[in-house]
């Protein structure tokens, strides 16, 4: 696995990845309406590509060229997205990418990182020294979804 700056090239696999993920993985933790609502936001390419241009933002890849995960910083240290593929959880992909967002935000000499995690993923940042600072509901189509607003402190 390699992890590398994502570019416009990447958006048709990226949607993918993000959809399956949402209606493979969070439907644990989310119903069926919740699934749908956040699931249809996949087809938002334009903020896709805003996001590629304007954040830090990084994907780990197969040699064979799979992209099996993406997560991107903002320049004030808020960590926007941060997806697995369906079929390369719990194989380290997410850890290589926040060491990646960590590094990058060491650089930017940032204090610290916030997020806001689902359900999902709350255990995952909860590990990786993350606190939780807000239990939130989040719309998408006036579908609400729990969240959690997270934040975790570079050691001084």
């Amino acid at each position: 696995m390699q992890i590398r700056k994502a570019d416009l090239n990447d958006i048709s696999q990226l949607k993918e990845l993000y959809y399956n993920t949402i209606t493979t993985i969070n439907v644990f933790d989310y119903n069926a309406e919740q699934i749908a609502a956040w699931a249809s936001t996949a087809d938002r390419t334009d903020s896709l590509a805003n996001r590629i241009e304007s954040q830090y933002f990084y994907i780990c890849e197969t040699t064979e060229g799979i992209i099996t995960g993406f997560s991107s910083l903002e320049e004030d240290g808020y960590l926007d997205l941060m997806y697995v593929h369906k079929d390369y959880q719990r194989q380290g992909i997410a850890t290589l990418l926040l060491n990646a967002i960590i590094s990058k935000a060491t650089e930017l000499n940032l204090t610290g990182l916030t997020t806001e995690a689902s359900i999902t993923a709350k255990s995952f940042f909860i590990k990786n020294g993350f606190e939780v600072t807000e239990e939130q509901k989040v719309f998408i189509n006036y579908i609400g979804l729990t969240n959690y607003k997270m934040r975790f402190n570079f050691k001084s």
